[in-house]
């Protein structure tokens, strides 16, 4: 993915870098895959390649009884494999294309379980099993402390990338779409997430209908000389409403799950002084609207209707 992304997944000029989006089918903590295997094929111009992750860790448990504890719940089992598809090809140094597609199950986006989704201004954690809503009390409560409260999907993306080199300019572009839904083998409270870390709050039915998500982006570069080089890049992302009650206006209110959508440009020249220090200095520039909003912070009294934001850069950096 990075590799087309014009400003090259630098956290202040890219999206694709400082949001992350769109690695792990939508879900940042899914980019990378443990227990996997990767194969990889060169013919000629045209490259293959697929990787699989094995299933691994807990699933947590539950019960149907409402009075469950840890002693009477039924454990879960883990189907967190996952499996992807990669078809390129390269024309000379001219021309780079590839179509990548990935499906993850089980895959979990947590949250610290102090907060939570439902009441972000207090405490939280989870009060009912996620899988059949019974309560969760007294002696089968996890502790919220070093735990975390995931929210679990099944994911699938498509990615269709290219770039093309014709000197002194080089051109890039691409495409995301993500789609995510309800698990179809839920996880139990204190299901094991990645790092180690058990959940002590659990969301399986956190979606009404599935989230889709869609990113655009494109951008070019300039060598001005044989050290300097200039970067203008735009991304623009759209997302649906995926959660009950549909209504989504600056008098009903906004939610994260609403429609949104989000346009990002960046302008910004890097300079490379010698082969390891360079500097470099841009603006960037961000407009968002809809339930994409809602992480912007706003005055009271203020919709989350829209936002934007203005943020030059300057800095410089040596590699070893």
């Amino acid at each position: 993915m990075l590799q087309y992304d014009p400003a090259g997944g630098g956290y202040a000029f890219s999206y694709i870098g400082y949001n992350g989006t769109m690695a792990g089918g939508g879900d940042t903590e899914d980019t990378r895959w443990d227990d996997a295997l990767k194969y990889r094929l060169a013919v000629g111009p045209v490259h293959f390649g697929a990787m699989y992750k094995f299933a691994d860790g807990s699933g947590g448990c539950y019960s149907a009884s409402s009075a469950w504890t840890a002693a009477t719940c039924t454990p879960e089992e883990a189907h967190n494999n996952a499996y992807g598809f990669d078809l390129g090809g390269d024309l000379g140094k001219k021309l780079s294309v590839d179509v990548v597609y990935q499906h993850y199950n089980q895959a979990i986006s947590v949250l610290n379980p102090l907060l939570g989704p439902q009441s972000p201004a207090a405490p939280y954690q989870s009060t009912t099993n996620s899988i059949n809503t019974n309560p969760i009390n007294g002696a089968n409560l996890i502790g919220t402390t070093n735990t975390l409260y995931g929210i679990v999907t099944d994911n699938s993306a498509i990615m269709a990338a290219a770039k093309y080199t014709w000197d002194p300019f080089k051109f890039f572009g691409g495409y995301e779409w993500i789609r995510q839904t309800n698990p179809s083998d839920p996880l139990g409270v204190g299901a094991l997430d990645q790092g180690g870390y058990l959940l002590s709050g659990v969301e399986d039915n956190n979606l009404d209908s599935p989230k889709i998500v869609q990113i655009w982006w494109m951008g070019v570069k300039y060598a001005i000389d044989s050290k300097t080089e200039l970067t203008a890049s735009w991304y623009h992302q759209l997302q649906n409403d995926f959660r009950i009650p549909p209504t989504c206006s600056p008098d009903a209110g906004f939610r994260a799950s609403c429609a949104g959508t989000l346009n990002f440009w960046s302008l910004y020249a890097d300079h490379h002084f010698t082969k390891r220090f360079d500097g470099f200095a841009g603006i960037a520039y961000s407009y968002v609207s809809g339930g994409l909003a809602i992480a912007i912070p706003h005055g009271p009294g203020v919709p989350f209707k829209y936002d934007n934001n203005f943020a030059p850069t300057i800095g410089g950096r040596f590699t070893f």
